[in-house]
């Protein structure tokens, strides 16, 4: 006789948003329910990664459906010219190295957030949208207690937060940095939203927040224009699916640079042998990075080597990866599930008047420019190394959901979670909490851990003592052992409920 099956299950980035997702799956509403209205209550308690100015990718899975990916990424403006383009150079201290990112009105791309939440809305959803913004509203208006990790995070962003006054109004208290312990609330949000639900789907993308942010832009010498928000639409694409270990792996295809860098790295690895931490362990990492590094800065040349297995991978060649990220999973028990990833790089310092909300900065990010500052590509889709991933057994059947923040390290955190449950056939929680690695062309950084001392270090080193940030935060819902487990690096929170 089969077990009880699963209710419900939810992996976020913060107890707040896991709490939400949860009422709303109680009360009766699906997966793409449940989304919605953490997804917005996210821009509350994650608000340096999440915001209504913020884009991402969500890979989703119902019964009648099937899998498919909602690709609701940032945007390039439809025209490059303006002169002189507005940036403040602003420098972030990550503690090993210091890093200078732009922000300011040329640093803004078109998001995609409120577009996926009106398509979720229209599409997939059961509970009217009026409805499902109540959670968000509540919580910006009660506010929330600043954790830890949200007062390191808002620590290490502080250069961009604090530009503007709107930024200082928000994350100043009494003159200091918001920390541990400090009441965040964001009034105008809760007003913002009461002014979503009641309008028409568009009305973000052509009313008067669009409005509003080309003023801005045109005053302080930013690209974006009414046009650019007008034309944006939610891309609906097949996913990227490729096997490991008798798993079939579904990721974003082009835009999103993960699932193929991911692939690489797998592949790289499915054959090694190796014990948990030991020193064949390390080598097969590093081996496996040393084959997927040179694609990680060119996006035509990872296509074309994807595309000599499979040519489902996509065919968008501009841009490259985003900064600052969340991700969430939710599964009911009808087995609807979606797996979120959404960034607003490290933000562009500007505050979308009356709603509290930040921009995005993809325009400003070096990672995303590799020849330099207004390099970008005129109305496209910008690349992305966000990668929510869907795993299925060799039935077809849904048996994982992942995804991470942690910039270009996404793929390669997603991947050794995959190995050490898959391959060292690790427990979920001890798959997600053993210590990794990760490696470009100039550094290796690891947690502490591995048997690496016997083996030269021909590029430069960094060992972190414990689990980190920098090592991203893998959440996670495993259906075939019913767990659910929140990475610790980021403070994630999780919870799997049986039928009874």
């Amino acid at each position: 006789m089969p077990g009880p099956s699963i209710k419900y299950a939810i992996a976020t980035g913060h107890e707040k948003t896991s709490e939400v997702a949860e009422t709303v799956l109680m009360s009766g509403g699906n997966a793409f329910d449940a989304a919605v209205a953490a997804y917005l209550a996210s821009f509350v308690a994650e608000p340096v990664m999440a915001s209504a100015g913020a884009g991402g990718f969500a890979n989703i899975f119902t019964a009648n459906k099937g899998n498919r990916i909602l690709d609701f990424f940032c945007h390039t403006p439809m025209s490059a010219y303006q002169h002189p383009p507005s940036y403040d150079e602003i420098e972030v201290d990550f503690g090993e190295s210091k890093e200078l990112f732009y922000t300011g009105a040329a640093s803004m791309a078109v998001p995609g957030a409120m577009a996926l939440i009106s398509h979720l809305a229209k599409n997939d959803c059961s509970i009217p949208l009026r409805e499902l913004i109540q959670p968000a509203q509540n919580l910006a208006k009660n506010g929330i207690t600043y954790t830890p990790f949200q007062a390191l995070d808002t620590r290490l962003l502080s250069n961009v937060l604090l530009q503007k006054e709107a930024g200082r109004k928000l994350f100043l208290n009494e003159g200091k940095l918001i920390g541990v312990g400090d009441a965040f609330k964001l009034p105008q949000y809760a007003d913002f939203l009461e002014s979503f639900g009641k309008e028409k789907p568009n009305w973000f993308y052509r009313g008067e927040i669009a409005q509003s942010i080309v003023s801005f832009c045109e005053e302080a010498n930013g690209y974006l224009r009414y046009a650019d928000f007008e034309n944006y639409r939610v891309i609906e694409r097949k996913p990227f699916a490729f096997n490991y270990k008798n798993k079939k792996i579904s990721t974003p295809p082009l835009p999103s640079m993960g699932g193929g860098l991911m692939h690489l790295f797998l592949d790289a690895i499915e054959n090694e042998s190796f014990h948990p931490l030991d020193q064949h362990h390390y080598l097969a990492l590093r081996n496996a990075f040393a084959q997927a590094i040179p694609y990680t800065s060119n996006t035509k040349k990872l296509f074309d080597k994807i595309s000599e297995k499979d040519s489902t991978y996509g065919a968008n060649f501009s841009g490259r990866t985003p900064g600052g990220t969340s991700h969430l999973n939710i599964v009911d028990h009808q087995g609807n599930a979606i797996a979120l990833s959404t960034s607003i790089g490290v933000g562009s310092g500007y505050f979308i008047e009356g709603t509290d909300m930040q921009m995005n900065n993809m325009l400003g990010e070096p990672a995303l420019m590799p020849n330099g500052l207004n390099s970008w590509e005129k109305d496209v889709r910008l690349n992305s190394m966000m990668c929510p991933t869907l795993c299925f057994d060799n039935e077809e059947n849904l048996s994982m959901l992942i995804g991470s923040g942690g910039s270009t390290r996404i793929p390669f955190s997603i991947a050794q979670v995959l190995i050490n449950k898959f391959h060292l056939n690790l427990s979920t929680d001890k798959a997600i909490h053993l210590p990794r690695v990760y490696e470009n062309q100039k550094r290796i950084y690891t947690e502490k851990g591995y048997d690496h001392h016997d083996h030269p270090k021909e590029k430069e080193f960094s060992e972190w003592p414990a689990l980190d940030l920098v090592f991203g935060g893998t959440h996670t819902i495993d259906i075939t052992d019913k767990i659910a487990v929140g990475d610790e690096r980021r403070e994630g929170s999780a919870k799997l409920v049986l039928t009874s």
